[in-house]
């Protein structure tokens, strides 16, 4: 009977640490799949992308004629929504070093980017055009938000490399942006390709790893990311670019609507968040009654992305046309849909801590 006893419990023990080992494993699957299939290739072609700005300014900087300024207006949208891509990725190397906010300063609801552009113009500081002196400055003057005001005018035209008294010193201020994000773009597409990088952080987590010390810290990270996203999209571009009423509204406010790519920004965050939930395959980890959760949400995203390309004018000179005005209107509650599907059905039914918003630590 003794011996039945001691085997029973070495047997129940083991069944209890298997348990607690297949529990503390049971959303690995999901974070490799969202590393290995979004996150590393999302920021592997947004720093293909980027490398190719230097060659693109160089040109136009060169000789502006009507063919430069295209490739340029081209190869800057391909940058940014490149970047719409990935800037939901508000962890790991996408923020080490202040990385984020050096490519893109925003929110500037205070136009400080503008502010500090003009002082250093005025100054003629010759430092702004050396990447290398560049990256230790502002982080307002590093970015592709910088070089936005410095290329296009209000109406959103391009005026990079256009004759005039401080040509070269604008030219060569637009080089040394462009190089300094081809560099950042490259450091967070080669910190996220390390095997024993972040990812490793991610996907072997642990008791000294910090905040991450199982599986489900790990995806509740990425997790939470997407929601935090999401509240960005809503909370910081479309309603102070809205106001109260079309009356009211800020058009400038709306992320790189200058020069004329707010639209297309604001689809590849959606795309991309939508994305990264794909990648994680959470379908499998469903039970049937819950089954309905993943197909009603990527139908939401489905109609967001639909009224956005509807918007057939930049949003920068059709904002209070009325119709656009409606489109933005009607996305702010598709996202209000999003959050909570997410954020409260789906995470509750994966037991996950959904609702956190990385902004203010809810």
């Amino acid at each position: 009977m003794r011996n039945f006893l001691i085997a029973a419990a070495i047997l129940s023990t083991a069944c209890f640490e298997t348990g607690t080992a297949l529990a503390a494993d049971a959303h690995t699957a999901n974070v490799r799949q969202v590393i290995e299939g979004y996150i590393r290739p999302a920021t592997s072609t947004f720093a293909r992308q980027a490398s190719t700005l230097p060659p693109t300014i160089e040109a136009l900087c060169t000789t502006a004629t009507a063919q430069t300024k295209a490739d340029f207006v081209n190869g800057y949208r391909e940058v940014v929504t490149a970047f719409g891509g990935i800037s939901f990725l508000r962890f790991g190397p996408t923020i080490e070093d202040h990385r984020l906010d050096s490519l893109a300063f925003m929110p500037d609801a205070r136009g400080i980017t503008q502010r500090q552009i003009r002082r250093t113009f005025a100054k003629k500081d010759p430092s702004i055009t050396d990447p290398s002196q560049l990256s230790d400055k502002s982080v307002a003057l590093q970015g592709l938000t910088a070089l936005q005001l410095i290329a296009f005018s209000k109406g959103g035209e391009v005026v990079l490399g256009d004759a005039g008294e401080n040509r070269d010193y604008i030219c060569g201020y637009a080089s040394a942006i462009a190089q300094n994000v081809a560099r950042i773009a490259a450091e967070i597409a080669t910190d996220w390709q390390d095997e024993n990088g972040y990812s490793a952080r991610l996907l072997n987590p642990g008791p000294d790893n910090g905040q991450i010390r199982t599986s489900k810290e790990a995806i509740e990270t990425i997790f939470n990311a997407l929601v935090t996203g999401l509240i960005i999209v809503k909370d910081q571009e479309l309603l102070p670019t809205l106001g109260t009423e079309i009356k009211k509204a800020k058009a400038h406010r709306l992320p790189f609507s200058r020069s004329g790519d707010g639209r297309a920004y604001l689809i590849a965050e959606l795309q991309g968040i939508e994305a990264a939930l794909r990648a994680a395959h959470f379908e499998p980890d469903l039970d049937e009654e819950f089954s309905w959760i993943p197909g009603s949400i990527h139908f939401e995203f489905a109609n967001g992305i639909a009224n956005l390309e509807a918007i057939d004018a930049p949003i920068r000179q059709s904002l209070k046309d009325g119709d656009t005005y409606q489109k933005l209107g009607l996305l702010v509650i598709t996202i209000n849909s999003l959050r909570d599907t997410i954020a409260l059905e789906l995470a509750g039914a994966l037991g996950l801590s959904g609702g956190f918003n990385a902004l203010d630590g809810d």
